[in-house]
């Protein structure tokens, strides 16, 4: 690896890091360690994801993904948005959603996390892409998305995954654990 490149990635591990370091139970569902542990392996993610960024042109943008369709595996999905930020979420997603479900899995994590703000881009066009999923893979990582905000006083996120929730037409029904759904209440809206 380069010294530029080996820059690079110490500077996206730092904001990852901050990132999910204040989501202790979602990062243990994103297996967060082992996500580290598989970037640092796959600096060409970061270098290929860092490509997604927005305002290229439709032929720029379609190389792009046709290349990381090319080189990364649906097993590394997981690491497409994490290995991005802001600037790349909504053209990341948008390859996430042409690759459909199930293909997409690994990513569903990460797509709630987008949840915590909807003014990130590609933070709505994240919710079709949840939409896409079975509901019964879907409920286990919401619910435990659910706890994490309430405990750590993020109710904006709450509010994301409440309007998620109704989006996608998810009730008090799909719960596994009924008393997580009343945690909704404290959603900021």
């Amino acid at each position: 690896m380069k010294k530029n490149s080996t820059n690079h990635l110490n500077i996206r591990f730092e904001q990852m890091e901050k990132h999910y370091i204040e989501i202790p139970r979602f990062r243990k569902l994103l297996n967060y360690d082992k996500l580290i542990e598989k970037v640092a392996q796959r600096d060409e993610i970061i270098q290929l994801v860092e490509n997604l960024k927005c305002g290229l042109s439709e032929n720029e943008l379609g190389n792009t993904v046709e290349k990381i369709l090319n080189t990364v595996d649906e097993d590394d999905f997981d690491l497409l948005i994490i290995a991005g930020h802001k600037f790349t979420y909504p053209n990341t997603v948008q390859l996430l959603k042409n690759v459909g479900y199930p293909k997409n899995k690994k990513a569903l994590p990460s797509l709630i996390l987008l949840l915590q703000d909807l003014n990130w881009p590609g933070a709505f066009d994240g919710m079709n892409v949840l939409k896409e999923a079975d509901t019964s893979i879907l409920m286990p990582m919401l619910e435990l998305a659910i706890t994490e905000a309430f405990s750590s006083n993020d109710f904006i996120w709450l509010g994301g995954i409440k309007h998620f929730l109704e989006f996608a037409h998810i009730n008090k029904t799909h719960f596994i654990d009924s008393t997580v759904y009343k945690l909704l209440e404290y959603a900021d809206y």
